[in-house]
């Protein structure tokens, strides 16, 4: 198996999309509803408070002597549904900045490859090694991590308040609420930036390992190009990114081209490539006789390098096809051709290192 040295290209991002595969992170979310909630407390606290503080009269105005509870079962439920609706917002409020997060780190994915019935997921061979992948290992040490952290915060912030509860005795109950909100408080805010720097930290990784995984051998880079070749809707991509660049067919396409191969009198090829566009060099004209001597002519005319390489002229000619990507075949020579056309004017310009055979840099130009 070959190194994987070459970044994924946007098929493999998409393919791996919808298997439900993106760069994300559980603790973003975590954090960020965290965070929230204590926002939303603060923000509905009067309410809230004055809610539990109605709900609570209501129910201790209605407690008969003696208690029966069965007496009382109308008002405990009355309770408990003015509870649920004061909570209601709330509630919705952390779900919905949740999914808003969530939809924020992927976008919008719907990965229907998910609920595909696939007998691998009941192998306990399988799923054992999954559990036991260093992946799990960071995720556990990270929780560990976690509860450690949030246990050290609650310790410290219990020793800055511990030392005023006995002056509470002769103090009103108010002073007692007061330090138990001054406490927790403290808990929160330390443990909420806590929470947010670890989300972010670990988003940074979880980006890194999904970028190394979808990294992709030379070969599987070649053959995903070569398997491409045949979609319709690509094919027709190409052609018309190719028209744009080359601005016509035929003898107007030497315009476009990067270079011109010819054997060196009787056939000539126009080549056009440009990197931010397409992936591969294509083909803008080509002609035999009458139409390769327009072509040189042409060429000459707009100054655009000509390159005698026989072999790779008649390859061209009779394999590449008008407004399409060159044959795989031909794209050592083509690569190295490219590069030599680079160097006359001192251009950096990236040729594809794997394109490049060292054996064809004898190649008369």
């Amino acid at each position: 198996m070959g190194e994987k040295t070459e970044k994924a290209t946007p098929k493999k991002l998409r393919d791996a999309r919808k298997k439900g595969q993106v760069a994300k992170s559980q603790d973003i979310p975590g954090a960020a509803t965290f965070v929230a909630s204590i926002g939303l407390l603060l923000a509905m606290s009067s309410f809230l408070f004055s809610q539990f503080q109605a709900t609570c009269l209501f129910f201790w105005g209605k407690v008969s002597s003696p208690f029966f509870i069965e007496n009382h079962y109308p008002y405990i439920f009355q309770s408990l549904y003015q509870i649920l609706i004061c909570s209601l917002p709330f509630a919705i409020g952390i779900a919905t900045i949740g999914a808003i997060v969530n939809f924020l780190m992927v976008g919008p994915m719907f990965a229907t490859e998910i609920f595909k019935f696939d007998i691998k997921k009941f192998d306990p061979v399988n799923n054992l090694k999954q559990k036991f992948k260093i992946r799990t290992l960071i995720e556990l040490l990270k929780s560990t991590f976690k509860i450690l952290v949030v246990f050290y915060i609650c310790y410290k912030a219990w020793l800055e308040v511990s030392g005023m509860f006995p002056m509470l005795i002769a103090q009103p109950l108010i002073a007692t609420f007061f330090l138990v909100y001054t406490f927790l408080w403290k808990v929160v805010v330390r443990a909420g930036v806590f929470f947010v720097a670890i989300a972010v930290a670990d988003y940074l990784y979880q980006k890194r390992l999904f970028d190394k995984e979808m990294m992709m051998e030379k070969f599987e880079l070649k053959q995903e190009f070569k398997n491409t070749e045949g979609d319709p809707e690509l094919k027709s991509r190409r052609r018309e990114i190719a028209r744009e660049i080359a601005y016509g067919g035929g003898r107007r396409g030497v315009k476009g081209s990067k270079v011109v191969i010819t054997n060196p009198t009787h056939i000539a090829i126009a080549l056009a490539y440009e990197r931010k566009k397409v992936p591969a060099p294509f083909v803008v004209a080509k002609g035999k006789g009458v139409e390769a001597e327009w072509i040189i002519f042409e060429a000459k005319k707009l100054e655009i390098p000509i390159v005698r390489n026989v072999p790779l002229a008649w390859s061209l000619y009779e394999t590449g096809e008008m407004h399409e990507f060159i044959p795989l075949e031909t794209y050592e020579a083509v690569a190295e051709v490219l590069k030599w056309v680079a160097s006359l004017g001192g251009a950096e310009e990236e040729v594809e290192e794997e394109l490049i055979d060292e054996n064809l840099k004898g190649t008369e130009l």
